[in-house]
């Protein structure tokens, strides 16, 4: 064999493996797509129930506020669970909104920046949709006993309210400060556990799937 044919027999070889790689990587990538794909998918149907769950409270905020619209207190209950329910709705269709706009299509660091968007807005509309329960809970049992028992909680014992009150604004103030002393470097470890209790494990998950094929493309 001639040193040119020995050449392009070379050529030849490398094009075929080179090719392939190509395959392989696309078809690794696709799997790994696919796997993402899916764990958003349980994701965005969470969020859906979220929605479910928020106007079941917007229609029991509604019928409890004209039911007792002459009483104040009461009231004021039945607008604090109407008004959450608003709350986790918005919050719901913002991390709906983020799903429904990542391209799978698109280059991985772009499907990357737009799962970190996606994890940022969901650790912080888990934490709006979740640190009012230290309190929430309060008027949302006020008002099925009223509706139960007809028993009116904050006339019958107030000092039940009030020590309520008092140890759901310490629950704030405590996660409040469990989070600033979560930042600091020393506490890494606090900073996993926020991390892990407020990102749903489809994002973990996913953002990890994502590395590894950045990872592999690096190769």
């Amino acid at each position: 064999m001639e040193l040119d044919e020995l050449k392009l027999a070379w050529q030849a070889l490398d094009r075929r493996l080179d090719l392939q790689n190509a395959l392989h990587l696309y078809r690794f990538k696709q799997d790994l797509l696919d796997k993402t794909r899916s764990r958003l998918r349980k994701l965005y149907w969470g969020k859906i129930v979220q929605i479910l769950f928020g106007d079941a409270l917007i229609l029991f905020g509604i019928f409890a506020a004209i039911r007792y619209h002459t009483v104040p207190q009461l009231l004021a209950c039945a607008l604090c669970v109407l008004f959450y329910g608003v709350l986790i709705i918005v919050c719901g269709g913002v991390t709906l909104s983020k799903i429904s706009r990542i391209d799978y299509a698109a280059p991985v660091v772009d499907i990357q920046k737009r799962v970190g968007a996606l994890r940022r807005i969901h650790v912080f509309t888990s934490v709006c949709a979740g640190l009012p329960w230290w309190l929430l809970w309060i008027p949302i049992f006020v008002l099925e006993v009223r509706a139960n028992l007809g028993v009116d909680l904050f006339v019958a014992a107030p000092p039940f309210i009030w020590i309520s009150i008092a140890v759901g604004v310490a629950g704030l103030a405590a996660t409040y400060w469990f989070h600033r002393a979560s930042d600091r470097p020393a506490n890494a470890r606090w900073d996993n556990a926020l991390d892990r209790m407020f990102t749903a494990r489809s994002l973990r998950e996913a953002k990890s799937e994502l590395d590894e094929i950045a990872r592999f493309e690096q190769m």
